[in-house]
């Protein structure tokens, strides 16, 4: 017994001390032998599946398959599909092993690709290639896309590049990304790089521009109400992302950038900047306004890209208001991501400072994680009533629109459908508004990356159908294309 409980230790030393993905699933991998976890996955009962319709569906679409008909497996794939997103969607699944869940998910997820892939790969009878096109784009709307979320978390934020280097690296970087205040920097330094730069921005980040905090001096700071300099800030924002709009950003990338940012306002509620609902915003202004925390920096005016006035020129954008910080009223901001962007799955990077000492980690289970929970959510919800109730006639001017922040902190939602976070470090508390070293840059990365790991088994396959979507779109699109091309040169 004692030989297994010091083999057990020295492989979860080996997961904290791992490199890389391949180190770490190595020895996820064995420990989850050793504590008898893999012998779990094979085990196909549970009450967290319905085993013997799975069993059905994944029959049904093979038996379709092999006898060719591309019309009746496309009815029994859409029926297994949608019959079973709830149930394969449940995190407990993956709160078990390290490496994953049950082997029959995994083969269900094998079989739904693969007759996917038939279909897309075979002709429907009576179907054109266009109208096969639309049939898999109008498939792709109901099902939804997946939606990587960075919070704000000054320094701590850093985290979020070894969050999206993992994804990067296991080819599971979503192509619609959220950030707010340092997060913001993070998502805007993704979203305005093609691959090739990207692959170069993540195997050599020693290029990362990291002198973003700049202390005023105490005169200057109490005349300007804020105690940091935004032309510091600013500079750093340009050094790592440029001056691009979203529209400019989403034609270089192909990457879809959205940047929260709440109103000095009370009355005006928080926008989400994208290339849909903005494109001439020009994102070096709003991520500086995503990271205005009051009284740490002013709020900004937007700015525009001016088409009209020749390649380079700005104007303000909404002129009368002014944005700050958009992890204040914002954090994450679920519901107008799920609207624009038809997104079904939310991967959430938490860094804020605030937060992360109340999140429970995946695989904490008993009753000390439930009473953990339980407390975390009264606190929350007992904060949340009380600033709501609290009275804002009796407050002078400047009081009440910090009140209303604060309520806004308390109130709001902090975590998505997959989470990641960043681990509670006491010590690294002190460090939260400074700037880093190169050695500190390679902690923050690999801290996400070790965040990351354990979640990738459930990122990726609760990402595969979606994945299979956008590569079955983009090639009947290329043969309907061609195809449209034959047709005008016979015209």
């Amino acid at each position: 017994m004692r030989i297994k409980a010091r083999h057990q230790k020295e492989l979860r030393a080996q997961l904290e001390n791992a490199e890389t993905y391949s180190q770490w699933y190595t020895a996820a991998e064995q420990l989850d032998e050793a504590e008898g976890l893999l012998d779990w996955r094979t085990e196909a009962g549970t009450d967290l599946l319905h085993e013997s319709l799975l069993r059905e569906h994944i029959n049904n679409m093979h038996r379709q398959r092999m006898r060719g008909d591309t019309r009746a497996l496309a009815r029994v794939l859409q029926e297994s599909l949608y019959r079973h997103l709830g149930e394969l969607s449940n995190p407990e699944l993956y709160s078990v092993a390290r490496t994953g869940t049950k082997y029959l998910v995994t083969e269900f997820l094998d079989e739904v690709e693969q007759s996917m892939r038939f279909v897309c790969d075979h002709d429907l009878p009576g179907v054109s290639l266009e109208e096969k096109l639309n049939l898999f784009r109008n498939a792709e709307q109901v099902y939804g896309r997946p939606a990587l979320m960075l919070s704000g978390g000054a320094a701590f934020g850093i985290y979020h590049l070894g969050v999206t280097r993992a994804l990067w690296q296991a080819d599971l970087l979503p192509r619609v990304i959220a950030g707010s205040s340092m997060g913001a920097i993070v998502a805007g330094g993704i979203c305005s790089r093609n691959e090739a730069e990207l692959k170069e921005f993540f195997t050599n980040p020693a290029s990362i521009h990291l002198d973003a905090f700049e202390w005023l001096g105490l005169g200057e700071a109490l005349a300007r109400r804020h105690v940091m300099d935004p032309e510091q800030l600013h500079e750093h924002i340009r050094a790592n992302i440029g001056s691009l709009s979203f529209r400019e950003a989403f034609q270089h990338s192909g990457r879809m950038l959205n940047i929260s940012v709440s109103p000095t306002r009370t009355r005006q509620k928080p926008r989400l900047l994208n290339e849909l609902a903005s494109p001439e915003v020009l994102i070096d202004y709003a991520v500086l306004a995503s990271c205005a925390v009051p009284a740490i920096y002013p709020s900004v005016t937007l700015q525009a890209r001016d088409r009209e006035a020749g390649a380079g020129a700005q104007v303000p954008y909404m002129p009368t208001e002014r944005w700050l910080d958009g992890s204040v009223h914002g954090d994450l901001p679920l519901m107008r991501m799920a609207r624009l962007h038809n997104v079904n799955k939310t991967i959430v990077s938490q860094a804020n400072p605030h937060v992360v000492p109340f999140i429970s980690h995946p695989h904490q289970r008993g009753v000390r994680a439930s009473v953990k929970q339980a407390a975390v959510s009264f606190m929350r919800g007992h904060l949340a009533t009380t600033l709501k109730l609290t009275p804002r006639d009796g407050v002078g001017k400047y009081m009440r629109p910090y009140l209303e922040q604060a309520h806004a902190m308390a109130s709001q939602t902090y975590l998505g459908d997959i989470n990641i976070h960043f681990p509670v470090r006491p010590a690294l508390y002190p460090r939260v508004l400074s700037n880093p070293d190169r050695a500190d840059l390679a902690m923050f990365i690999r801290l996400g990356e070790q965040a990351t790991w354990p979640r990738l088994a459930m990122i990726r396959d609760q990402t595969r159908i979606n994945r299979v979507f956008n590569e079955s779109i983009a090639k009947l699109k290329k043969l309907a294309g061609g195809e449209r091309v034959r047709g005008k040169a016979r015209a």
